[in-house]
Parts: C-alpha cells; sequence; structure tokens
C-alpha cells in the first residue's frame, strides 16, 4: 500500500500543492552528515493526504518493521505505526476538515427528543448527528416500549422469556473485558460467552449472588437477535426506521443485574441504543482526538468458564484493535500523558430513552438498576457511511500502539499495565 501511495504521489508532482507522506528515515547516526531527517508537514496537509489515501483505497493497516535503530531512552508508544507523526502533534482532524467547532460546543452532546424526531424526520436527525459525527441523547423515543417493561421482576422476566435463547457472559468480576499482561505483551481478555435459556441465565445469576462478593458476575451481553419482537421489543428503534434499515448490521440484547462495565472501546458501525429498563452511563470520548486514548492493537484471551467462578485463559490468535490502552476512569498521566488532551463527557441514559452513538466513539458503560430489577437494553448497528466516519476510520488505521510486538531490549513494554501484577515482576 505504501508502495502505491509513493507511485501515486509521483505522479501527481507539479499538480498539486500536497506533499507526499513522509517515509521512514533510514537507519543513521544522528547528527552525522546525510543523516535521514523526517519532514515536519502541517496539519492541514497530513489531513488532506489522509482523505486523498483513502479516497485511493490506501486506508489499509501497514505496520513497519520493527528493526533498525534502537529506539531512545524514551520510548514512543506510537513509534509503530504508518505514520508516527501523525499521533503526536495533537490536530483536531474534524476541526480541520470540517469546521466542526461550531455545532458541536465542547463538553456536551446534542439533545433531541421523540417529538421533534417524528415531525421532522428520520434525515434531518441523521443530519444533525450521526453525518457530523455527534451523539445524541433523544428523550421519550422509547417511551412505550419502557412504559410495557416498567416494575417487571426477575420472575416476570422468567416468566415471559424464559425459554428463549439468549447469549451469556460470565466474568470473574463486573469488568467484563480487561487488558492484561502475558509475558509482557498485553492481551484483551474477555468474558467466557455461551448459549443458554434465558432461564437457565437467571438461575446462574441468582446461584452466582448466594455468597459476596458474588462468586462470578453473569449478563446476557450483545446476544443477537433476528427479530426482537419475539422479547416484545421494536426489531427497528421508533420514528427512525428509514434511516436504520437499509443498512441494519445487528440488533443486540443487553440484560444485567448491576454492578457490570463494558471497559472503553469504539465500535465500527453507528449505533442506536434503547434503554428499556434502568439506566445506562456513557463515559464518550470524541474520536476527533482519538490518539489520545493511546489506541492499540493486541491479542485476545478468552476465559474458559470450568465451575462456577473458576477460569481458564486460553490465548486466540485473533487480533481487536477496538480497545486502547487509557484507562478512562483512573487515568494514568504518567503512562499516558495525551490523555489530558482528550475531550470526555458522560452521558446518563434513562430507561425510555435512546443514545445515537457515531461509529468509532470511544465509549465505556456502566449498568444501573433498582434492587430486584434488570438493567434492560437493545441496541441496533447500521453503516451510514458518513464522510465523518471514513475520515476516522482512516485515521484509525494509521495511528495504534502495537501491543503484539516485544518491548526493545532495556525498555518497558509501552503497552504495560500500570501496575504490574505480582506474578509479572
Amino acid at each position: 500500500a505504501q508502495e502505491r501511495q509513493r507511485s501515486s504521489t509521483q505522479g501527481r508532482q507539479g499538480q498539486e500543492s500536497t506533499p507526499p507522506m513522509p517515509k521512514r528515515p533510514p537507519a543513521a547516526t544522528p547528527g552525522a552528515p546525510g543523516a535521514a531527517k523526517v519532514p515536519r508537514w502541517s496539519s492541514a496537509s497530513v489531513a488532506s493526504a489522509i482523505a486523498l489515501a483513502y479516497a485511493a483505497g490506501l486506508g489499509s493497516r501497514v505496520l513497519l518493521p520493527a528493526g533498525g535503530d534502537p529506539p531512545p531512552s524514551t520510548a514512543d508508544a506510537f513509534s509503530h505505526t504508518t505514520h508516527p507523526d501523525m499521533a503526536t502533534d495533537g490536530f483536531n482532524w474534524t476541526q480541520l476538515s470540517m469546521s466542526r467547532a461550531n455545532n458541536f460546543p465542547s463538553g456536551t452532546i446534542k439533545y433531541l427528543d421523540a417529538a421533534t424526531i417524528k415531525e421532522r424526520g428520520a434525515m434531518h436527525a441523521w443530519h444533525t448527528t450521526f453525518a457530523r459525527s455527534i451523539p445524541a441523547l433523544v428523550s421519550g423515543l422509547g417511551d412505550d416500549v419502557a412504559a410495557s417493561f416498567s416494575g417487571w421482576r426477575r420472575e416476570d422476566y422468567r416468566r415471559h422469556w424464559g425459554e428463549k435463547d439468549v447469549v451469556v457472559a460470565f466474568s470473574p468480576d463486573e469488568m467484563f473485558q480487561r487488558g492484561v499482561l502475558r509475558s509482557g505483551l498485553r492481551r484483551l481478555q474477555a468474558p467466557h460467552r455461551q448459549r443458554m435459556r434465558f432461564d437457565a441465565f437467571l438461575d446462574a445469576q441468582a446461584e452466582s449472588e448466594r455468597v459476596i462478593p458474588p462468586l462470578e458476575h453473569v449478563a446476557v451481553q450483545q446476544s443477537p437477535s433476528r427479530d426482537l419482537s419475539d422479547f416484545g421489543l421494536p426489531p427497528l428503534p421508533p420514528f427512525v426506521e428509514e434511516l436504520v434499515s437499509p443498512t441494519l448490521q445487528a440488533r443486540n440484547l443487553w440484560v444485567a443485574a448491576p454492578p457490570k462495565t463494558s471497559v472503553l472501546h469504539y465500535d465500527w458501525q453507528d449505533s442506536v441504543l434503547l434503554q428499556v429498563s434502568g439506566t445506562k452511563r456513557f463515559t464518550l470520548i470524541d474520536p476527533a482526538r482519538l490518539h489520545t486514548a493511546y489506541p492499540a492493537v493486541m491479542l485476545m484471551e478468552n476465559l474458559v468458564r470450568t465451575g462456577a467462578g473458576q477460569f481458564e485463559p486460553r490465548l486466540t490468535s485473533r487480533e481487536v484493535d477496538n480497545f486502547p490502552l487509557a484507562n478512562i476512569t483512573h487515568p494514568d498521566y504518567d503512562r499516558h500523558p495525551l490523555l489530558r488532551d482528550a475531550h470526555v463527557m458522560t452521558v446518563e441514559v434513562p430507561a425510555g430513552s435512546a443514545l445515537f452513538l457515531p461509529a468509532y466513539w470511544f465509549h465505556q458503560v456502566e449498568s444501573f438498576a433498582a434492587p430486584g430489577e434488570l438493567n434492560v437494553a437493545v441496541n441496533y448497528w447500521f453503516q451510514g457511511h458518513s464522510l465523518a466516519t471514513r475520515l476516522y476510520r482512516t485515521l484509525r488505521e494509521n495511528v495504534f500502539v502495537n501491543c503484539t510486538l516485544p518491548a526493545a531490549p532495556g525498555q518497558l513494554h509501552p503497552c504495560r499495565n500500570s501496575v504490574l501484577p505480582e506474578d509479572e515482576g
């Protein structure tokens, strides 16, 4: 992909002002005559080059080899990305390319209501939110749905949903994903997942709660459904059916007895989340400053449940790239100084409301419910294909920390945990 990009750039020389993307310099002694230097391009030039590269089909992730000169004593976490300078200059990419500052006041999201969407139409909602990559809390969008489940206890769900199959996740604690360090390399640890009847899920949940703290945490997590109407839930989100249905990719059911946390990550699709019961708290990071979260590529480790509260880790060959290194609720600014510049916001989604969440927005999700009740939500993933999403996809494919490579001799790994477990030294 880099060779195609260089050929394309050479063919355009003299026809446009955008300079070619900088190439990695050959090994040379710093300061020596003839030593290669990396040009410093303006942020506007880099942003233009990214857009051109994507348009030309050059957005695929390309890792540079780890060889060459030994890295300096102060390691750059982004030294293995395609274009390291892109992650450290601190541009607001979307503001440069889309003049977004005027339509997105710092520290807030949009607040809409179902009556406005019903009056102005789904496409008006699209142009004011997903098209500009702006999340929105929509009050009243699911009021009728939430009302039909109001006051339901676990036995009500057992009576109505007990025979239905769902995908259930088992975790040692309330954090249903986490980064772990194994043999000096960071991995993403994912919970045990299996399909079972909903009444079996309730039984497992009740069994885990017989002791304090619970033996394990159990939740219906990202359980796909072809038609949510089997659960008495809408197959498409109300009032925006024409927006979601043409490119709908998945319908997911989420059920938990708090506490439950889905740690910071992003999704590749646009999403409409409809809160049915309880409340969810979303902590968001604006992808216009995506690098401040330290996006990373790492291998996945699955937990295999061998008994109640007993798990064994199993390494897989799957690479995941949507879980960053930064911890948004317990930030380590010494390890991740760029996080100070992140655009972070928090929004609570009560029952009857919906959250419009554009693709590539980092989000951490905490679930809450009244004692004896369940937190229930559904979300609909679809592909909106906005210009903002395409820009973030290109940026994301070129800016990441590679956690699959070993640390350089004499250096701590950039993907290490903030506090190392005792068995890892």
